[in-house]
This record gives C-alpha cells, structure tokens and sequence, in this order.
C-alpha cells in the first residue's frame, strides 16, 4: 500500500515537473521576447518624443529599464526549470538576485509615483503643475532607487550562493550562514511583501480611486456626457494588475518555507512548489505589457509612438499628424476648468502660463481618446 502511494506521489510529481518544464521553456521565453521588445520602444517614446517633456515621462523610463532588467533576470527560472540548466556561479546568482528584486520593487515603486503624480495634478491643479517637474521626479526617482539598492543590498554579498547537492536552487541562501538563512526564511517574504505588493497596491488603489471619482465630479460639474474611460480603463487596470499579477505569488513566498516539502530541497516537486514556479508568470507578464496597455489605452501615446515608428522607417510625417504638448492657459472658462483636471502636461507651462494659445497647442489630458 505504501508502495502504491509513492508511485502515485512521484508519477504526480513527475508529471507537475513537466507541465512547468514545457511553460517555461515556451511561454516564458515569448513574454519576454513581448516585454523586451515593448519596453524597448516604450522607453524610447517616453525619451525622444515630445512625452519627454511630461514631468512623468521620467518615470515611465524607469519603468521601461526596471521592467526589462526584470525580464532578464527572470531568464533564471526559465534556464532551471525549462531547460534544467543549474548555474553554479556565485557572482552570479548575487548580481542577479540583487538586480531582480531591485527591478521588481523599482517597477512597482515606479506605478505607485505615477499616480501619485497624476493624483496631485489633479487635486492640487495648480500647485501640483507647478512643482510636479521633470526635476522633481529625477530626485524622487533618485531617492526611490538608493531606497531599493540598500534594501536589497544583501542579496550581492556572500550570504547568497547554495551550491550543495540537494539544494533546490543554487541562488538560494548560503547555508554556511544559518542566521541568515533563518532571516530569509522567517523575516524577508513579509519585508518584500510590504515594499514589493501590499504598500504599492494600497497606495495606487487610494490614489487612483480619487483620481476615477474627480472624474465623474467632473462630469456633472462641466456637464461632460461621456466619461474619459480610457483613463479610467488605465487607472483600473494598473491596480488590479498590481493585485491579480504581484500579490498572489508574494503571499505564497511568505508561506511556502512552511507549506512545501520541496523548500531547500530539488528531491521533491510537490503542488506548492508548482503553484509558486506557475503564479511567477503573471508577475513577469505585467512587467511584459506596459507598452501595449499605454498603446491600446492613450491616444497621445499611441499618436508618439506611430511617429516614432515612421520616423525609424523613414516613412513621410505629415504636419497634422504631430501634436504639441505645450499647454498653455486658455481663453475660455471650460477650456480653462478642463485643462485644471488634465492628468499630465509639459513642464514648459511653468514658463508660459501667461500666455494664451490656439486649439491646435493644446491636450486637456494625457490619457484621451481620439
């Protein structure tokens, strides 16, 4: 009878083995051929187009690099488990620890600015336009980033690197140092929870709940008949991806030491160990699809982008094709009211606010449609 049983454990086992073997020697590398590929251009748009002037463009661009870096270093999993390729390099596994957990937080950190930002253009519509500049999102950007690197600093240093035998991945903590060892085990899964999902989700579910309910003031109080549901398509999806893609595999990490037989160990697979390797995907798959989300969804981005690709291709742009940024105080008061709800605007008003403009120099929102 015990016989039976482990056949039918290690028969599953095996087969649990396979299913992840196939995923991610398929699957993964297509998302992270999309996110390269996306985040590519995304980046570029965001940095030689006129979205550059845009005090979140800066922030766009991080996310871009943080999002590639962490596709790269997701490779990891995809050369263990799709290809069975063990790395047994220390320098290695420190350099890519450290890059992918900073990757990850800089690019849940980076969504959490952006609405922030938007948030305080639109409750402070004045001020917010006023101090909210590139400059400042450079130092804010700066500071979130020294944050991660000392956060995730030990991950670079010898505690990392577990090269015996069994070990269920060589990247694992080093079990020459059972303290840290027992402080990755016991105390880190709930610091990264908190930095990397809860705080994040927390933060842009509040911001942007304010930002969807200006939105419908706003529509009695201009007496709008439609909605922008573009922007609130946007502002929606960034939460919820925040929570469908990051939090799940995020709380498995904080139990798995304690559920899986198959933590420190490669002697066993069990269904914990499946679910982890299987709830990493929709995490690396939000970090994949920034670029299309912003080109289904904004109509100036998808305008820059087109612009961009003809001017690559050397295709003829014409003059009413392109579209300027600057957005300076209109004549009119509902003109006047639209542009102190716009979500995103170039840091040159600082400089022309007292100037007035035809229609053709003037966006009311980052995110609107055509």
């Amino acid at each position: 009878m015990n016989d039976t049983h482990l056949i039918q454990t290690t028969v599953k086992q095996a087969h649990l083995e396979e299913i992840s073997h196939y995923i991610y020697a398929i699957v993964y590398p297509i998302v992270f051929l999309l996110g390269l590929i996306g985040n590519l251009f995304s980046s570029l748009v965001f940095s030689i187009t006129k979205l550059q002037r845009t005090s979140c463009g800066v922030y766009f661009i991080l996310l871009a690099v943080a999002d590639s870096i962490a596709l790269i270093g997701g490779l990891h999993h995809c050369l263990t488990i799709g290809y069975h390729v063990k790395v047994r390099n220390a320098i290695y596994c420190r350099v890519r620890n450290f890059l992918l957990y900073t990757a990850m937080d800089m690019a849940s950190w980076m969504v959490v600015a952006i609405s922030v930002d938007r948030f305080l253009k639109m409750k402070f519509p004045i001020k917010g336009r006023k101090y909210a500049t590139r400059k400042l999102a450079i130092i804010v950007s700066c500071v979130i980033t020294t944050v991660f690197v000392l956060k995730n600093a030990h991950l670079a240093t010898p505690f990392i690197g577990d090269f015996s035998e069994d070990a269920a991945d060589h990247c694992d903590p080093n079990p020459d140092y059972p303290n840290y060892m027992s402080f990755f085990k016991n105390v880190w899964p709930f610091i990264d929870l908190a930095t990397f999902a809860l705080f994040p989700f927390v933060i842009v579910t509040v911001c942007n709940a304010f930002i969807i309910r200006d939105q419908y003031k706003r529509r009695f109080k201009l007496r709008k008949r439609n909605l922008d549901h573009s922007l609130i398509t946007l502002l929606l999806v960034s939460s919820i991806s925040l929570i469908i893609c990051n939090l799940p595999i995020t709380i498995l990490a904080v139990v798995y030491p304690y559920v899986s037989l198959s933590y420190d160990t490669n002697d066993t697979y069990d269904e914990v160990a499946f679910a982890f390797d299987i709830l990493r995907l929709p995490s690396y798959g939000s970090l994949a699809l920034n670029f299309y989300l912003y080109y289904y969804n904004s109509a100036v981005f998808r305008q820059q982008a087109v612009l961009l690709f003809k001017r690559i291709f050397r295709i003829p742009i014409e003059r009413n094709e392109d579209i300027e940024l600057t957005n300076r105080i209109p004549t009119d008061r509902t003109r006047f009211e639209n542009r102190l709800y716009s979500i995103e605007e170039s840091d040159e008003y600082q400089q022309i606010s007292g100037s007035t403009s035809n229609d053709n120099s003037f966006i009311s929102s980052f995110y609107r449609q055509n």
